[in-house]
Order: structure tokens, then C-alpha cells, then sequence
């Protein structure tokens, strides 16, 4: 692997362990407060953290 590619992965598993976490976070504060947002804003994570890893597979490593 390239030091581009290593670079590029290196971003692209920064971001998706930062979405995990505010995804974590949001169903967390879900559970304890009821907070309808909170629930929200974790699903729309999950929505993100798996578009996320669908783009990097399909579109990113495919052309390479």
C-alpha cells in the first residue's frame, strides 16, 4: 500500500471511530433521559457510519 493509501485510510477510520462515538453518545444520553433528538441524531449516525464505510469500499478502494 501507497503512503497515499495508508494516509487515506488513516482519515478514513478517524472519522468513522468519531461518528461511532457521537453515534454511541447519542443512543447513551437516549437510554438515561429519554431525549427524543438524542435518538435521532444516533440513527442518523448509524445512517452515516454505515454510508461511510459502503463509500470507502465501493467508490474509494475501487479506484485504486
Amino acid at each position: 500500500m501507497s503512503t497515499e493509501g495508508k494516509q487515506g485510510l488513516r482519515i478514513f477510520l478517524q472519522y468513522w471511530l468519531l461518528i461511532a462515538v457521537l453515534g454511541a453518545f447519542n443512543f447513551y444520553r437516549y437510554f438515561t433521559t429519554r431525549a427524543t433528538l438524542s435518538l435521532v441524531v444516533g440513527i442518523g449516525c448509524a445512517a452515516v457510519f454505515v454510508g461511510w464505510v459502503l463509500f470507502y469500499l465501493y467508490y474509494v478502494r475501487n479506484k485504486s
